[in-house]
């Protein structure tokens, strides 16, 4: 009980922050047609109820995944959540990882709020040295990638921005299909790593500080079933 207390009084202060972080980005344009991919129940975060309120007000209560065409040259990952701070995430503390296999090559997706703390020196992607300013918003792109010692190691193949949108409870991830070797049909499906197999499902929403899989009290993960083919 006193964990749990110490851990609620840890996650609430640091969600304190993240309101006064500054106002959310939201999409602009016309909504594009998006397929669902995942869907998770709400209210399931640390499988919990009395602890998953801690979890739905950080954004990490997985609702939904969809995937979809921004435009030709671009595809959307879109992570669902039943809700978000007002200003759209909690800097540098909620992480969002999906794994998914491009024409059965692993690529993941890893980003947060803001992730100064990681993008200085990413370890886990051979980016350390040399230090890099990872934007807003930002989301790490890694591919070709291998199990070393039962660790999905990765290659870092590129940053993007994404949108975190407060009012809709959604995070749109953009990413290039060059930067992901995708083409016009092929097939984005699940993938599976290390850490989201070891959490229990394809998209983890989880503390950046989480060490170890093993204890899902402090983390919700979402199945991906479904297939994507490039338009």
């Amino acid at each position: 009980m006193k964990a749990r207390t110490a851990m609620s009084l840890l996650l609430t202060g640091l969600l304190a922050v993240g309101l006064i972080a500054g106002p959310a980005s939201i999409a602009s344009g016309a909504a594009k047609k998006t397929t669902v991919v995942g869907t998770d129940a709400a209210g399931d975060w640390g499988g919990d109820p009395t602890a998953a309120p801690i979890g739905a007000a950080l954004g990490q209560d997985l609702v939904g995944a969809e995937i979809g065409m921004a435009d030709k040259k671009t595809i959307n990952f879109i992570i669902k959540v039943s809700q978000l701070p007002p200003n759209g995430g909690v800097p540098e503390l909620s992480r969002y990882v999906w794994s998914l296999t491009v024409d059965g090559d692993y690529v993941e997706l890893d980003g947060k709020w803001t992730n100064y703390s990681r993008g200085a020196c990413d370890p886990t992607s051979a980016q350390c040295p040399p230090p890099r300013d990872p934007g807003q918003q930002p989301f790490l792109v890694r591919a070709n990638c291998s199990l070393v010692e039962n660790v999905t190691t990765c290659e870092e193949v590129g940053i993007v921005q994404a949108t975190f949108d407060a009012a809709t409870g959604s995070i749109t991830i953009p990413v290039p299909a060059a930067l992901i070797n995708a083409k016009r049909g092929s097939k984005i499906a699940p993938g599976s790593s290390d850490f989201t197999s070891g959490a229990g499902g394809t998209i983890v929403a989880s503390p950046s500080a989480f060490l170890s899989v093993n204890n899902t009290s402090q983390l919700d993960a979402m199945p991906v079933l479904k297939t994507f083919t490039v338009r």
